[in-house]
Parts: C-alpha cells; structure tokens; sequence
C-alpha cells in the first residue's frame, strides 16, 4: 500500500520516522515534520510595465488641429485621447477616448509617431483620424474637457505631448518642450 497524498510519498517519512524513534535519535514527534519536503519558495516575477496612452491627430478642410481643452488638473490644451484600459486594443481606446472627450465618432488611422516618457514610465501613441462627421460637439455632461476645437496653431498652454507631436508634425513651436524621451516619427504617406 502506497501512502501518497498531496505529492508526498508519506510511507518513506513514516518508516523514516520510526526508524529515528527506534534508533533514539528522534525526541518528539517535530522530527516528522523535519522530513516533510520545504515547499519551494514562490519567485515573484515582475514585470515592467508602462502606461499606454493613444492621442488622435484630427484635422479639418482647412488644416486646422482639433485640441480639446481640459477642465481639471493643470487645464491644458491637449490632443484628444487617453489611457488605454487593461485588455483594450488601441484603436478602440482611442474611439472610446474620442467619444468620451468630443462627442465624435471616427475612423481610426495609421500611426503617426511614438512618443516614450522613460520619466514617466508611459509611452503615448498618436494616430491620424478622420471623424465620419465634421462637427465637433462637446457632450454637456464631460467634466474632463470644457471646449474641444480646431485651432490653427497651438495655444500657449498646451501639454508636453501636445507640443511634441505638433513640432513633429508642424514645425517646431516657440518654446521647445524639454521630455526626456525616446521618440520616433513616421514619414508621411503621400
């Protein structure tokens, strides 16, 4: 009769027990317990990560940029987008993101340029967008955003990433924006 229960082969650390008892090595019955097999330590593996973030490069007829302006925090303007939640693909992110910020349904892009804040720990992706329909609408009830807008040139108030992507895009803007970052832009595609 084989004493296995668990993945213990509990036969041997009996017979083994009772030979130390015999034997008059064993004192009590703790030595039982010195013979059970040590579980294996658990190796806590982590793994890096960043946060994802997606913005939408939208412009009108007349090359304008759509920025949205934020109603909390530092109230920047901004490209439209967002974090991408855990398990959510990009492009449905950033429609989600859309939605959520301008009221706008869209067609999703290529990939435009990366933009990867080690200080952060985030990494940013900007997609071109063309919204199906070309009038913007701020939903009443968005607490996030208070106007979204095309704007011609990039108002002075504007995040870090927003002044990135529109000097990769457009030129270089007055005050440079100093991101440690690696960053990479695609060429255009005529």
């Amino acid at each position: 009769m084989r004493l296995i229960y668990f993945g213990v082969n509990w036969e041997l650390i009996l017979r083994d027990f009772w030979v130390d008892i015999l034997r008059g090595r064993a004192k009590s019955s703790r030595c039982l317990f010195s013979r059970m097999p040590k579980p294996r330590p658990k190796i806590a593996r982590t793994r890096p990560t960043k946060e994802v973030s997606v913005m939408a490069w939208i412009e009108d007829a007349e090359q304008r940029v759509l920025l949205v302006h934020q109603a909390v925090g530092l109230r920047l303007w901004t490209l439209p987008g967002g974090k991408v939640k855990r398990g959510e693909s990009l492009v449905k992110a950033l429609r989600r993101e859309l939605y959520e910020e301008t009221g706008l349904r869209a067609q999703i892009g290529s990939l435009l340029g990366v933009l990867d804040r080690r200080d952060k720990d985030s990494i940013t992706l900007l997609f071109a967008a063309v919204p199906n329909k070309s009038s913007i609408k701020v939903k009443q009830n968005n607490k996030e955003i208070k106007k979204a807008d095309f704007q011609a040139s990039l108002p002075k108030k504007a995040s870090p990433s927003a002044k990135y992507f529109w000097s990769a895009r457009r030129g270089p803007v007055k005050k440079i924006p100093k991101i440690r970052a690696s960053t990479h832009q695609f060429p255009p595609i005529l």
